[in-house]
């Protein structure tokens, strides 16, 4: 199941409105490069993150989370482009892709480069396992930290590189966990898979233990707050502004006209290594929550639906860009029993004061709507699901 899903629909979007500015051309050729392959990255990490997303969307026993963020106890952070938990083998993974398009080797000094077509020299480049391991660290601190160590046990660093990317296994060794998109799946398996056999004598955790553990860990995910004229330095958008295409879908149907907002200022963009994920917590000005599987797209003259409440004082309403968007009556013991069912599955909008989900998570929020209502009332929720289009799932 996807627990977190990808920000990277959201980020190609808003720097392809940064590159459509007239005035676009006129930034130095440093930062336009900058900017150019900032882009190839992110469109290389959307297809890496479309291989995930398809092996592990209705995988009931493994948790995928995207473009998580946390503090690395130093006074840093730590990014990781995916991070995998698979309750039957009671393991994690931490996914890293480098967008490479040459040849990867490295010397017996294990100094790594990459040969690119047409160059007599290659280009030296960090130690891509390197970063993938210091990551993990920082899961398996985390994890200790909060006492989950137990439920999961081992810890794996994986690279990913595109699929015409190679490897110079001569160099770097078969047994380095370095592996091209469309065969990581392969290894990966061999790392946190199960066999049936396996299944009937796994001591694994609970699927309600995954869904905690792993909503806790996209409840503490910290959004890169910085835009992309800091990343390349430039002030493009301080030049002409343009409507915010996520103001004017959050509004949900309001009449109220959009606000203005400047293209490379979008909460959305990030860079294609550190980008900004989903924010689980009021306190902060977030990313859309999209599934890179189903980008945005606005239907013109599209309008949201009407409100259909989930439970009394709470109700949801579905965006013409497939979004759901949660809000609650001015009982504020509704709004916190919305918020604790929204954390880390959907982002707070302050303008418009309502949670905003992608598709995909939004039978989860449903479903912890309805369990705290139960467990308040001892009773079965009175009015059972009928928005349309969403098929009640599982955990």
């Amino acid at each position: 199941m996807i627990v977190k899903p990808s920000t990277k629909a959201d980020e190609c979007a808003a720097i392809a409105a940064f590159m459509a500015n007239p005035d676009f051309d006129r930034l130095p050729e440093r930062a336009r490069k900058q900017t150019i392959n900032r882009q190839r990255g992110l469109n290389g990490e959307r297809s890496t993150t479309h291989i995930l997303d398809r092996h592990f969307q209705y995988a009931p026993n493994h948790a995928l989370l995207h473009d998580l963020r946390l503090p690395d106890g130093i006074g840093g952070f730590a990014q990781f482009d995916h991070v995998i938990l698979s309750r039957q083998s009671r393991s994690a993974a931490v996914v890293e892709v480098k967008n490479y398009r040459g040849r990867i080797s490295k010397n017996e000094h294990n100094e790594w480069h990459v040969w690119y077509e047409g160059r007599r020299r290659p280009i030296d480049i960090p130690n891509p396992l390197e970063q993938a391991r210091r990551q993990r660290e920082v899961l398996r601190a985390w994890l200790k930290a909060r006492r989950h160590d137990v439920a999961f046990e081992t810890i794996g660093a994986f690279v990913i590189i595109p699929p015409d990317c190679s490897i110079d296994r001569s160099k770097v060794g078969a047994d380095v966990p370095i592996y091209k998109a469309d065969n990581f799946i392969a290894a990966w398996t061999e790392f946190g898979g199960i066999t049936p056999i396996g299944r009937l004598f796994s001591t694994g955790v609970s699927a309600k233990t995954l869904l905690a553990i792993s909503g806790q860990l996209a409840g503490e995910h910290q959004p890169d707050s910085r835009s992309l004229d800091d990343m390349i330095g430039s002030r493009l958008s301080k030049a002409k502004p343009a409507v915010d295409v996520d103001e004017a879908e959050d509004a949900a149907g309001d009449k109220t006209e959009p606000a203005v907002a400047f293209p490379a200022a979008s909460e959305a963009m990030a860079s294609a290594t550190e980008a900004s994920p989903v924010v689980a917590s009021t306190e902060h000005e977030a990313t859309a929550v999209t599934n890179d599987t189903a980008p945005i797209t606005m239907v013109p003259g599209g309008k949201a639906s009407d409100k259909i409440k989930i439970v009394p004082g709470i109700y949801e309403r579905v965006l013409p860009d497939g979004r759901v968007a949660f809000l609650s009556g001015k009982d504020e013991a509704e709004g916190v029993r919305l918020k604790l069912a929204c954390e880390g599955l959907a982002r707070w909008n302050p303008r418009y004061r309502n949670w905003l989900s992608d598709a995909a998570q939004a039978p989860f929020i449903r479903e912890a709507v309805l369990s705290t209502l139960q467990e308040q009332t001892g009773d079965a929720p009175r009015e059972p699901l009928t928005a349309p289009n969403h098929a009640r799932q599982s955990a």
